[in-house]
């Protein structure tokens, strides 16, 4: 690790903190929408973990868990390596309060939007711009990443998703994924030679291991999100040898143990009001009822059974992307749950 370490527009030294900014894009008005960094260089050599949240604009408990380790819990002075935060990796989405880039309506990660956005364009779209600089300015500095998301109902389950497919962080995947402490829901995709750049898979191509982290209630800055992130922030750091000090358990919240698997997308086959019989994490049995469908006249309407034995993680209703909340309704064909399972050993 250098003696100082450059992000955008701002150098940092050993052991010292500072605020800055990547060149972002110009608006038509001539302003500069630019993505706001914190970079902590340690006083000792060590590893670099990058820090993004609110990748998507309705997702924003991550912006106060990089402000609380970096500007509470961790001391530059006492830190071997550096720490790059990202409090708002999409400005474009966060300043209209949307899920997506409202000039393009894409997602700077890659193909959330469902189009692909890749990070290896300089002189591409708006949203591919903010993209390119995420990855050169930021990303590629990275050793470990946390990528922090938000379910945006408070109702949700607190979880982490890891790819192990990529043998060169898998075992890294793993150790991330221990210490957080979190319900963990892994894959295992190959990383192709062929794969898109966009962030996640040059990241990938480079050996760098990202952990991707989903709090609840994303749209505010609420408990228990904040400090399960601060503590499994904290806790990665401690793992990889970057602070000193004891790992703590995470409390307050469901935890499904192990590693789980990801079954799908359950979906309504009716439209109306919609209540629920099961919390998320909460075992589920296969084929029991966990959610039914009403008319405005309290008549059922649907009976939505579980299809595997398995859980969920959370209930989005008929809410759709471009859209600031959901309604606890549905219409034919709505996402009413991901649901996952916890195969055996």
């Amino acid at each position: 690790m250098p003696e100082k370490i450059s992000v955008g527009n701002v150098t940092v030294g050993r052991g010292e903190l500072r605020k800055g900014v990547v060149g972002g894009v110009e608006l038509n008005v001539g302003v500069s929408i630019d993505i706001p960094v914190l970079v902590m260089n340690g006083a000792e050599e060590g590893p670099t973990l990058v820090m993004t949240s609110t990748q998507h604009g309705i997702e924003i408990q991550g912006i106060e868990v990089i402000r609380r380790v970096l500007r509470e819990k961790v001391d530059s002075k006492d830190l071997r390596g550096a720490v790059i935060g990202v409090p708002v990796a999409n400005p474009l989405a966060f300043m209209h309060h949307q899920y997506l880039s409202w000039i393009d309506n894409l997602d700077v990660g890659g193909g959330g939007s469902g189009s692909l956005i890749t990070a290896d364009k300089p002189d591409g779209n708006t949203t591919e711009r903010l993209a390119y600089a995420l990855w050169t300015e930021i990303w590629s500095k990275a050793d470990l990443g946390v990528n922090i998301h938000c379910n945006t109902r408070p109702d949700s389950l607190i979880y982490q998703w890891i790819n192990v497919g990529n043998p060169a962080t898998k075992d890294q995947m793993l150790r991330m994924a221990e210490c957080f402490g979190v319900t963990t829901i892994v894959s295992d995709t190959p990383l192709r030679a062929d794969a898109p750049p966009t962030i996640g898979n040059l990241a990938a191509k480079k050996g760098v291991p990202i952990l991707l982290m989903e709090l609840i209630d994303g749209r505010w800055i609420s408990e228990p999100s904040t400090t399960a992130g601060v503590k499994g922030v904290m806790n990665i750091m401690m793992e990889f040898d970057m602070i000193d000090g004891e790992k703590e358990p995470q409390e307050g919240f469901p935890v499904v143990p192990g590693l789980n698997r990801f079954h799908g997308v359950i979906r309504a086959n009716r439209g109306g009001l919609i209540r629920f019989h099961k919390r998320p994490g909460e075992l589920i049995e296969e084929g029991e009822v966990f959610a039914e469908i009403y008319d405005l006249y309290g008549e059922v309407l649907a009976e939505i059974r579980m299809p595997v034995e398995g859980y969920t993680w959370a209930y989005p209703c008929g809410s759709v992307l471009g859209t600031s909340g959901g309604l606890q309704t549905v219409q034919t064909g709505a996402n009413v749950a991901y649901a996952f399972t916890h195969p055996e050993d």
